[in-house]
């Protein structure tokens, strides 16, 4: 595989400090180091010979001996410090880590903190506080990730916000994500015999299930192509059911000289899909299937109905 030229000057940059650390290095082991050939060490090596300050006379290059197989550097000019991550780069690490520390409420939780303190001592910040929203650590989280670990099954109470109803459910989870300022938990649903996605705030009990088998294979590529799916017509006006739901939307396509996006859905409750659709009073249609817009139209006769 080629790779980048920002992949390679990366590389020659964290070269020279680490030789000032490691001088007489051998090449076949400085090429094991860094996880690249000998070959390529060496045209880094002539590279980083032919780099230095402005001038670029040869007492501004930085001086290196390598020809007999070992590396030695006599001066690296201003090169021999690491690679420090920029100030937008580390404030854009701390607010994900703050994030992530509102998810846990165990061990990792103090690591986590520690790192942070780590990041902050290597800056000087005028306000070194990271504000992000609290979450409140769903208390069955250290359940969910283990039964991911071991892909074993378990057993909920989940309160759904569609009906407005609790159900018992065994799941098999797959994955824990955030998405539209809530957590989630992805999974495949021995209940309702296909992938389903749970906010953890609506999981009310929790319980590990010793044996429990699939009712259906959970390969999520398998499950996607069996259900259908959906196209949206959705009004420019309207693109805030895109940006509140971006998790079940598969593609989105700007349609020429119109007002609307094309919005292509991945497997979703019909009930709620019917009543968002309604919700947004005209700024989304059904492109297809058939059978949906029907069930819309249906619905919005039987609203109309009810104020005659």
């Amino acid at each position: 595989m080629t790779e980048s030229a920002l992949e390679r000057t990366a590389r020659a940059l964290d070269l020279v400090p680490y030789l000032l650390e490691h001088q007489g290095i051998s090449i076949a082991e400085l090429a094991s180091v860094f996880g690249v050939t000998e070959k390529q060490i060496n045209q880094d090596l002539v590279l980083i010979h032919m780099c230095g300050l402005p001038g670029y006379t040869p007492l501004e290059l930085i001086d290196m001996y390598y020809e007999d197989g070992y590396v030695t550097v006599s001066d690296p000019q201003s090169f021999n410090r690491p690679r420090k991550m920029g100030r937008s780069e580390m404030t854009s690490i701390l607010v994900s880590l703050d994030l992530l520390k509102t998810m846990r409420s165990d061990d990792i939780r103090h690591e986590i903190e520690s790192l942070q303190k780590k990041l902050l001592s290597s800056l000087q910040f005028e306000n070194p506080f990271v504000v992000v929203q609290e979450h409140e650590a769903s208390p069955y989280l250290h359940e969910l990730e283990m039964a991911i670990a071991k892909s074993s099954a378990l057993r909920i109470v989940y309160l759904s916000g569609n009906k407005d109803e609790r159900t018992d459910r065994t799941i098999f989870p797959l994955e824990i994500y955030r998405a539209n300022q809530a957590t989630y938990l992805s999974a495949w649903c021995n209940t309702s015999n296909g992938d389903r996605t749970f906010r953890l705030d609506r999981i009310i009990e929790c319980e590990v299930i010793q044996k429990a088998e699939i009712s259906q294979s959970k390969d999520r590529g398998n499950i996607f192509t069996e259900l259908q799916g959906a196209l949206l017509l959705v009004d420019k006006s309207s693109r805030n059911f895109i940006d509140d739901n971006r998790s079940i939307i598969d593609n989105i396509e700007d349609i020429v000289g119109s007002e609307q996006l094309l919005v292509k859905l991945n497997p979703v409750d019909e009930d709620w899909l019917v009543r968002s659709i309604l919700g947004f009073g005209g700024g989304i249609s059904v492109k297809e299937p058939i059978e949906l817009i029907s069930k819309v139209h249906s619905r919005a006769k039987a609203i109309r109905k009810v104020y005659e």
